[in-house]
């Protein structure tokens, strides 16, 4: 392919416009009803790059993305290469608490946003956020009409053509994205990422994958704010292939888009997989285009694997990585589906992985341990954060990930633990601290302590969620909360305070209160006994 070939040479600011131009009149996004080529999308980037130009972004500029699937949400990923932005794609069903924080501390000048989406109205909930923004210029409203012709413009305005556009140069050093990941310390922080970094894991990921078919058709079932969507698109763009988006998760239209599209790579969640099987009449749609299943983030129980081999008999490839370190390894392109079932693979391209014991000392292959790795596409650091960056970057490059895991006989890497105490869910990472410090700024609330819990039929059918949690799948979020001696609190006053606060898959499932959690001598929550109260109390067997 002549792409592949180019790109061993081509830097990326002249390899991305060949690339669109390559072949224009392709598709290269569906959405909806709209069909865009590679022309009209690369049009359509420049006519971005002029807009956010004219209202004053220059190069190094914090452009954060706040969007569903879409057309609008692709555009920003190619920003970088145009004007030197730097972009902040964000979940989109991040909550206000959240992204007041977010957008705080990478001081955002632009925001771009949907008007509304699963019932929240972006600019009036940014509205409120502006007073505590003092860096945030302008907030571009997808499909508005009108503005207030100074903060909220319309995205068609700005994208009107006939704006002179003025090409940046960039250096590998010079920053192009943040990523956003909450951990530990219980609040979002940055991951900053640089140019070259960047492009080199898309390079030699690119080159050792783009000469494959199953690249021809795409079919992303979520947002790209994601790391795995926007490698997805790129890599695809590289490719010479097209890309379904999907504002939302519905597995029948999934089923809809691979029979009519020719589906042959889908990206995913093990439980949106699940779904997808076990969604009715599934078995009379005609899958046989799709040659590649991809997942990440959630382990893939080794009975679906199996049943997704059966029912598609195609490829299942797992990856595993992190905002810090991007990529860390995958599984081959040619191995079974049970090596993407039981090991996240062998190192990408660039990567190195080690397993260490509690002293960080290296461990023989076998050995169980925390996987650190270091990767050519690592983070500079976390943005305005030097002291956690040291935290987990080690003065050698290796970034200690929390995860525990062992390197078999084959090479492979296998992952036997997560995170301490992290909830996944639908491809969701959900960290408990997060949700407990918000939790304890009630007033009525002395403590609390979230677990996740898996779902049972009762949690299913019990409560009724806000929308995008429960569809989610994954564990559930479970709360017990101590509450402010001789105070009052409801279950309903609980999620009402959650709601519209913090995303709603971290919003949670069930609440108890307790006279007092269990505590070690130095007052830490033991939340192995909550775990065993929650298992008991949920237990099938357990009585009323």
């Amino acid at each position: 392919m002549v792409v592949e070939k180019l790109i061993r040479w081509l830097k990326p600011q002249r390899l991305v416009p060949l690339a669109f131009r390559l072949r224009p009149a392709s598709e290269f996004i569906i959405f909806q009803g709209q069909r865009l080529t590679r022309r009209q999308v690369f049009t359509r980037v420049e006519q971005l790059a002029a807009g956010l130009q004219a209202l004053g972004v220059k190069k190094g500029d914090r452009v954060a993305t706040l969007l569903p699937a879409c057309p609008e949400a692709v555009y920003p990923i190619f920003l970088p290469s145009m004007i030197g932005a730097v972009i902040v794609p964000l979940n989109p069903f991040l909550g206000e608490h959240e992204l007041r924080h977010i957008l705080a501390d990478c001081g955002a000048r632009v925001v771009i946003t949907a008007r509304n989406w699963y019932g929240q109205d972006y600019p009036k909930m940014l509205a409120r956020l502006l007073p505590d923004l003092p860096d945030l210029r302008h907030i571009l409203v997808r499909e508005a009409s009108d503005g207030d012709g100074r903060v909220f413009l319309p995205l068609n305005q700005v994208m009107s053509p006939g704006k002179p556009l003025r090409r940046t140069t960039l250096s590998g050093s010079d920053p192009i994205i943040i990523y956003y990941t909450s951990g530990t310390t219980g609040r979002p922080k940055g991951a900053l990422h640089t140019h070259g970094r960047i492009w080199g894991i898309l390079a030699r990921s690119a080159r050792a994958r783009l000469g494959l078919s199953p690249l021809r058709c795409l079919l992303l079932p979520f947002s790209p704010y994601q790391f795995a969507g926007l490698f997805g698109i790129v890599v695809t763009l590289l490719a010479g292939g097209k890309v379904i988006l999907m504002d939302h998760f519905d597995p029948h239209q999934m089923l809809e888009y691979i029979q009519r599209e020719r589906v042959s790579q889908i990206g995913g969640s093990a439980t949106m997989y699940r779904l997808l099987l076990l969604t009715p009449g599934q078995e009379r749609y005609d899958l046989s285009s799709v040659r590649r299943l991809t997942f990440s983030a959630e382990p893939m129980p080794f009975d679906l694997a199996q049943a997704l081999y059966e029912r598609m008999r195609c490829n299942l490839e797992n990856f595993y990585g992190t905002s810090e370190s991007m990529l860390i390894s995958w599984t081959g392109v040619d191995d079974p589906w049970e090596r993407a079932a039981s090991t996240v693979g062998k190192p990408v391209p660039g990567a190195r992985v080690r397993i260490l014991d509690d002293e960080r000392r290296p461990l023989t292959a076998g050995e169980r341990g925390e996987v650190a790795v270091q990767t050519s596409q690592m983070m500079m650091g976390y943005y305005n954060d030097p002291e956690l960056t040291a935290q987990v970057l080690d003065a050698e490059g290796w970034f200690h990930t929390g995860d525990i895991g062992y390197v078999g006989e084959d090479g492979c890497l296998r992952l036997v633990d997560r995170k301490k105490d992290l909830i996944l869910r639908g491809g969701q990472n959900i960290y408990p601290l997060e949700i407990e410090q918000y939790l304890e700024r009630h007033p009525a609330i002395r403590r609390a302590a979230v677990i996740g819990v898996p779902w049972t039929h009762s949690l299913r059918s019990g409560l009724r969620l806000s929308a995008g949690a429960g569809e989610a799948g994954g564990e559930a979020v479970m709360a017990y909360l101590e509450l402010q001696p001789g105070a009052k609190l409801s279950v309903k006053e609980v999620l009402e305070f959650c709601r519209g606060q913090i995303a709603p898959f971290k919003i949670p499932e069930q609440v108890r209160f307790v006279e007092r959690l269990p505590t070690t001598a130095t007052n830490k929550v033991q939340k192995f006994r909550l775990r065993e109260m929650a298992a008991q109390e949920l237990s099938p067997d357990a009585t009323a």
